[in-house]
């Protein structure tokens, strides 16, 4: 008996025509977005990525390259290159989440097999909750300060340092309130009613921040008597061999958001309004919000002789009650949409993908939010070199290479052709069962040792907890890879398995060769996994498992 057929085809983009309850790679919450239910047009897109990008960290960004020297026209010019070449995978790994409506762990399923996806989607995951952990922290000091001026003897003295955060208990207070804000909206977006949570916030709040970020310029231009201040006067200093250190991070800045795409693609009503929408967004609401936050602050030093990078403290200082209530509030508003919708959707999937019949969209977003606490990444905050060279430039060795393996696989081998119903099945195409190959085992096992003797030197995310969890969960990926494939368990595609860790290794370990090198870590991740994965492919695995045809 042939087949049932249940995938359809509309206008080029395609879903399932019935569930799959039967499948263990299955949920609600995973599976294609019916095409009623891709309802967003190009305002949305735009609005997302405004939404996103106003927010403290992006506002602070220029100070790290003032700071070491550069000139303010360097520090916003290498921002916006940094956005257009973040863009280009962006928008590659935009595509099929449009097409097949599916997130982006379910299409790791097609270049790392429906259970070697689990690597790369908890490597995602692990840094999205790292940064759901500093941008908490962030509405949180806009809470305390809200808090701390209505009641200054009560809310403000309350005594004790928290031994975990080492902060104020106030504070810590303020963090767990701004926690449950975050989570219960989260909470209330689940993809099946297709975010309606994560679309209101960003449709309303787009406007809202782009008007305060134009008054906060009015401002202080004001204040300063009309004068931009002494910072938009800095001659460069620095050293231009450090240059690209500042670059990788600016495209490291987004780089997770450029994998895990297709979680919000997959809402999209065309093709057309999703890539035009984020094009549109990205690169210009980036830079243009980076020079609001470099003038403001240069402007700083004339009103009040230093220069007051942190948009909360800048608030808190005026000690006028507008900026204290109304200014911090926009902090609270710009902080939360930027935290659920690049920090929150992407771990939720991530993390539901390996065991989808027990965590749900509802169970996972809780899991994320303690995890997020746990990792304690605000320590990355308290020192600028460590946000830069260790944060921005550690996650970007090991995400650049996700990203190489996906466009290689959906645009070069696959011609932008997945089999829809295959990634939930455990008989399809993506369990790619073939008899065990020892090479690469041996190679793997290689990549493993080196992966360790990069962490005891502290090249993985610096030392400590948030380090060896990444490095944790890359070995134990590689073990895994190796047990499924020994087991006859498959599941793994060892093509992209192989060409991940080959762009990692390579990509942290380039320095201990070349120092220059480690400024390079995203670009050398993406290059090498892309190009190891179309070699393997097409001289190797490829016999084995030769790609799809329409």
């Amino acid at each position: 008996m042939l087949k049932k057929d249940i995938v359809r085809e509309v206008d080029g983009r395609f879903e399932l025509t019935e569930k799959l309850p039967d499948s263990q790679l299955y949920n609600k919450d995973l599976a294609p977005v019916p095409l009623e239910k891709r309802t967003w047009r190009y305002y949305e897109f735009f609005a997302i990525w405004v939404g996103m990008s106003v927010c403290v960290p992006t506002w602070m960004l220029a100070a790290s390259m003032i700071a070491a020297g550069f000139n303010w026209i360097i520090s916003i010019g290498t921002i916006a290159l940094g956005q257009l070449i973040i863009l280009i995978p962006l928008v590659l790994n935009s595509f099929p989440g449009a097409k097949y409506g599916i997130p982006m762990p379910v299409l790791l399923r097609s270049s790392f097999g429906i259970f070697g996806a689990n690597i790369p989607a908890l490597l995602r995951g692990v840094v999205a909750a790292g940064w759901f952990g500093i941008q908490t922290m962030i509405m949180a000091f806009a809470l305390d300060g809200i808090f701390v001026a209505l009641s200054p003897q009560g809310y403000g003295s309350i005594a004790g340092i928290v031994g975990f955060f080492n902060l104020p208990a106030h504070l810590v207070i303020s963090f767990f309130i701004s926690w449950i804000i975050t989570v219960v909206i989260c909470y209330y977006s689940p993809p099946g009613k297709s975010a309606p949570g994560i679309k209101w916030l960003n449709d309303i709040s787009a406007p809202i921040l782009l008007l305060i970020g134009i008054g906060l310029l009015w401002w202080a231009f004001g204040e300063a008597g009309g004068d931009w201040g002494p910072i938009l006067g800095q001659p460069t200093t620095a050293s231009w061999a450090i240059w690209p250190a500042f670059l990788t991070a600016m495209v490291a800045y987004w780089a997770p958001i450029a994998i895990n795409i297709s979680d919000l693609t997959r809402f999209a009503k065309t093709q057309k309004v999703q890539y035009i929408g984020q094009t549109l967004g990205l690169p210009t609401t980036m830079t243009a919000y980076s020079f609001i936050g470099l003038a403001v602050t240069s402007a700083t030093v004339l009103i009040y002789g230093e220069a007051i990078w942190d948009p909360v403290a800048l608030m808190i200082k005026t000690e006028n009650a507008f900026f204290i209530f109304v200014g911090l509030v926009f902090i609270i508003l710009a902080t939360l949409t930027t935290n659920i919708t690049a920090n929150m959707v992407a771990p939720i999937n991530d993390f539901m993908h390996p065991i989808p019949k027990y965590l749900n969209w509802e169970r996972t977003t809780i899991l994320v939010g303690i995890i997020g606490i746990i990792m304690q990444p605000w320590r990355f905050l308290a020192d600028p070199n460590a946000y830069i060279w260790t944060w921005l430039l550690g996650y970007g060795a090991f995400l650049g290479p996700v990203a190489g393996v996906l466009i290689a696989d959906f645009w070069i081998i696959q011609k932008q052709h997945i089999k829809l119903d295959d990634l939930y099945s455990r008989k399809g195409y993506y369990d790619f069962r073939g008899k065990t190959d020892y090479v690469a085992i041996v190679a793997l096992l290689i990549m493993a040792a080196l992966i360790i003797f990069y962490a005891t030197k502290g090249l993985i995310l610096g030392s400590g907890w948030p380090a060896w969890l990444s490095t944790g969960v890359m070995v134990l990926g590689i073990l895994g890879a190796i047990y499924l494939d020994i087991a006859d368990k498959k599941g793994i595609n060892m093509c992209g398995a192989l060409s991940l860790y080959l762009g990692i290794v390579l990509a942290v370990g380039a320095q201990l060769i070349v120092p220059g090198l480690g400024m390079y870590t995203w670009f050398i991740g993406i290059f090498i996994a892309f190009i190891a994965y179309y070699l393997i492919h097409t001289y190797w695995y490829g016999k084995k498992f030769p790609p799809l045809i329409k």
